[in-house]
């Protein structure tokens, strides 16, 4: 600030004699006069120029401290966002590792109901066959009894009967 005021001193005259007119102008005079009010604008309007000055320093140094403070907070709000995504895919990849697991596990489930009930039917189908063939035979005992009942010509005991029911059952 002083800088600029000592410049502006030294060059004044200077400026005034650029204007290149003719003719007598009283320089010093004003040039002293210059000073002098330039000197008590200084004097009674200084500090309060200073403090104007300083307050906008502040003002842009406060400004800055608080773009600087977002600007930390941006950060740590992105690496707490970086975390989280990496939480995210650790936590997806956990899923779909269990969701294989659980799909081995619901495989090998069903695998095992399919061959149980494949067994079911299978001892079902073999029971059915056991149960149609004593029926069958049975049928057929029925039929022989009947047969050899009917006939009035044939008188057996019960003794050879129960022997020939017997050989024919076996």
């Amino acid at each position: 600030m002083r800088k600029s005021i000592y410049i502006l001193i030294l060059f004044a005259p200077y400026m005034l004699f650029a204007s290149g007119g003719e003719g007598e102008y009283d320089i010093i005079e004003r040039t002293i006069n210059f000073v002098i009010f330039f000197a008590l604008i200084y004097y009674f309007a200084g500090n309060a120029i200073k403090d104007v000055f300083k307050a906008r320093r502040d003002g842009i140094a406060n400004s800055l401290a608080k773009i600087q403070e977002k600007l930390q907070d941006s950060k740590k709000a992105k690496q707490k966002a970086m975390n989280q995504v990496e939480e995210a895919k650790k936590t997806a990849r956990d899923i779909v590792e269990a969701a294989h697991k659980e799909s081995a596990i619901i495989i090998q489930k069903i695998e095992e109901n399919t061959k149980n009930e494949l067994e079911n039917l299978v001892r079902q189908y073999n029971e059915h066959i056991a149960f149609e063939q004593r029926k069958a035979e049975k049928l057929i005992v029925d039929e022989i009894l009947s047969e050899f009942l009917n006939k009035d010509s044939i008188a057996l005991s019960q003794d050879v009967l129960m022997g020939s029911l017997l050989k024919k059952a076996a």
